[in-house]
């Protein structure tokens, strides 16, 4: 099978140019891609070094550059050698720009660079997982959103993702027998996710999750057990009537998360 090259050039981490190409790529029919990723290339000499590097290796250049400047030497570097490129940021750059009516700072680095906004991406996750499965109610008051729900409704990598937004999550398991705190109850009411799952699919997962752990447990992926399981949260549910309900059957964390985030923040909610 033939190999192609994919060269990401930045003058920042790169990272999130080789999210959006790898995102792109999986369109296609499975390639044997290979990305080189090139960080912190911030003048001429790099970027001419890049593309000798391109046209060696006969790759493809996506690049991400703040800088016109640079932006235009890479084109220009490409356009000699007959290197294929595609710059991501150029076109959004000029159309924010006659929305805004200013030009950009061309400073390179920005999304990740460390700052408040960083450190309380940090600790929301940092709280998140100190919050994870929990059925203690300490410092539960400091969480914004809690999920809950019975075993493998995606609460621990929904509540992860969301934590990587910048907020703090707590999830609770529902269990049959079990109470939940009574310190759940004092919160925001509105905070509080319910997850829902048909019990055909939980229980599709759970025989998954067995598989991968190697164990047989007859009652934990059974049908009718599941089924009760979600009965009984159910009640609960309907005894919350100002709990958000969710249904996560078939969703990805992706949708879910943007789902939580559309009900509970609200769709126009500014970037956080």
């Amino acid at each position: 099978m033939a190999e192609y090259h994919v060269f990401v050039v930045s003058d920042g981490t790169g990272e999130t140019a080789t999210k959006m190409s790898k995102a792109a790529l999986l369109q296609f029919t499975p390639r044997n891609t290979i990305f080189t990723r090139h960080s912190n290339v911030r003048s001429i000499e790099m970027i001419r070094e890049v593309v000798k590097d391109a046209h060696r290796d006969r790759a493809l250049v996506i690049h991400t550059f703040a800088s016109q400047e640079l932006r235009r030497a890479m084109e220009e570097a490409c356009q000699d050698r007959n290197v294929p490129s595609h710059d991501l940021l150029g076109s959004l750059f000029e159309t924010l720009q006659a929305f805004f009516g200013i030009s950009p700072t061309e400073k390179p680095g920005l999304l990740h660079q460390v700052d408040d906004d960083y450190f309380e991406r940090v600790d929301a996750l940092s709280f998140t997982v100190r919050h994870d499965e929990t059925r203690s109610a300490d410092g539960l008051h400091e969480a914004e959103i809690v999920l809950v729900g019975v075993s493998r409704t995606s609460k621990t990598p929904l509540s992860v993702y969301l934590a990587q937004e910048g907020w703090k999550v707590a999830n609770m398991p529902v269990v049959i027998g079990d109470k939940l705190p009574e310190e759940l109850f004092q919160l925001d009411q509105s905070r509080i996710v319910g997850l829902t799952i048909t019990p055909e699919r939980l229980a599709e997962v759970r025989k998954a999750r067995l598989s991968r752990l190697g164990t047989a447990d007859s009652t934990y992926a059974d049908l009718k057990r599941v089924t009760e399981e979600l009965e009984y949260c159910r009640k609960i549910f309907d005894q919350n009537p100002r709990w958000l309900r969710v249904d996560v059957t078939g969703k990805s964390v992706e949708e879910i998360a943007s789902e939580i985030l559309d009900k509970i923040v609200g769709k126009e909610r500014r970037l956080q």
